[in-house]
């Protein structure tokens, strides 16, 4: 936390705000509690295709948590965060993954979803200019390229400095410096036979940091902006899945465009470019010993196209995405597979060496207040050097159809949310020879959250 030992007089020099709270006193008084119980229960068909869907091979998983936070009022600009979050494992799979390879689908455990323990998830100082502000501390963070998942019963956070700059019109800037990324295992991490925490769950250091800057900008009328740009230097192992950044650090940016038609029928073009570049590469498996090799080569490329309408209340999406053969994209930094490419699914990326990706998609909510129901499938091939260069991340000939269906409760049940997500996919060829009669997957993760 050495961010938070920022200058105070160096933040106040920064511009003038208007005070909501006379005393330092009443900031606290006039504080907000605010709260969030988690329900996340997630459950896997067994495959052969063991690579394309770990670690949800045969997965039988439950959890429940709850995140209590309190933000003070305003005093002279500054308001201060801190939030705690609780989880426990309901026990539903058969034992817990031990990291021996091939054990997984047996345990029927997905440890991202298992954790039991507590954490202090935020602690951070905020001050407000004009209409910007900085955080200082131990905070969520929602940008393409550096994200808290929510996607489990448990969230990350990262040590940071967040600045938030509003003052040019229609346009908004965040830059980002990352010192910690603060993991969502605990103490209940996984240990290795000689009792360090296993590398994929251990809190990430940087010693020389992650420098990012996101903007949007809306400035012409139907057109949406939207970029970042990711550093860092660090030498050290990145253990993100999917993709596995090795030791030396890399670049990481996109650009993305959507353009709303001035015409009386709804129909948006959009487009993405993505790229990142290694100092070393990437590897397949997450061990940064030097017997391990990297894949691929030390840059990828991501381009992306979407066409979106309406008919009679139904949003309609098509979309493409193609990976350059050389190398796997990262993604999205902070257990987000990827936030870019338009074709992702709940249980395939688009992000892997090679790979071409075409989706549609249909969004309907029935004329019913807080209900909404997509139904969107995906197509993949993927060239035979992708195949090699991904670590053979094989998807050529791949099929996924995702089911997401949620509904928000109003009147006295209002801030109780629910969500169903489901996935069916197939695999030519998962894992690069003679197709089995188990190459298919089934995958769902069904939600229930009240925020109060």
């Amino acid at each position: 936390m050495k961010l938070v030992k920022l200058s105070l007089v160096t933040l106040m020099t920064l511009g003038s705000v208007a005070y909501a709270a006379d005393t330092l006193e009443e900031a606290f008084k006039n504080g907000k509690v605010s709260g969030d119980l988690r329900f996340v229960y997630t459950a896997g068909s067994q495959s052969d295709a063991a690579t394309q869907t770990a670690p949800v091979n045969n997965v039988n998983v439950g959890s429940i948590a709850v995140e209590l936070k309190y933000v003070t009022d305003k005093f002279q600009g500054f308001n201060l965060g801190v939030a705690f979050q609780s989880a426990h494992d309901l026990g539903f799979h058969q034992n817990d993954y031990t990291g021996v390879a091939g054990t997984q689908p047996a345990s029927e455990d997905d440890e991202r979803n298992s954790v039991s323990t507590t954490l202090l998830s935020e602690a951070y100082i905020q001050y407000n200019f004009l209409k910007s502000n900085i955080a200082i501390g131990r905070q969520k963070i929602k940008t393409p390229l550096i994200m808290t998942s929510s996607a489990f019963a448990l969230e990350d956070s990262f040590d940071a400095a967040v600045l938030t700059l509003n003052e040019i019109p229609d346009t908004m800037i965040k830059l980002m410096y990352i010192q910690d990324w603060q993991m969502r295992y605990g103490d209940d991490a996984r240990k290795t036979a000689t009792g360090a925490t296993t590398a994929t769950q251990a809190d990430e250091h940087y010693k020389d940091g992650v420098y990012s800057i996101f903007f949007k900008n809306k400035s012409i009328k139907g057109l949406t902006v939207d970029g970042q740009y990711l550093k860092t230097n660090e030498n050290v192992m990145f253990y993100d899945a999917p993709v596995f950044v090795a030791p030396g650090g890399y670049d990481e940016y996109y650009i993305q465009a959507e353009y709303k038609l001035p015409i009386n029928y709804p129909l948006s073009l959009a487009m993405t470019y993505a790229g990142a570049d290694y100092d070393t590469g990437v590897k397949a498996v997450p061990s940064a010993a030097t017997a391990v090799p990297t894949v691929g080569g030390d840059s990828a490329r991501l381009y992306g196209f979407k066409v979106a309408t309406e008919v009679s209340g139904v949003k309609l999406n098509a979309a493409y995405t193609t990976m350059d053969d050389e190398a796997n994209f990262p993604g999205t930094l902070g257990h987000v597979p990827d936030t870019i490419a338009y074709t992702d699914m709940l249980t395939n990326n688009a992000i892997f060496a090679g790979v071409d990706a075409y989706s549609i998609e249909a969004i309907y909510g029935f004329g019913i207040p807080g209900f909404s129901s997509a139904l969107k499938y995906a197509h993949y091939d993927q060239s035979a050097q992708g195949i090699i260069n991904s670590g053979n991340m094989n998807l050529d000939g791949a099929d996924e159809i995702n089911i997401d269906l949620k509904y928000a409760f109003s009147g006295a049940l209002k801030g109780f949310h629910t969500r169903l997500w489901a996935g069916y996919g197939t695999y030519d060829n998962p894992t690069g020879s003679t197709s089995t009669n188990d190459d298919d997957f089934l995958y769902g993760r069904f939600y229930l959250h009240y925020k109060f």
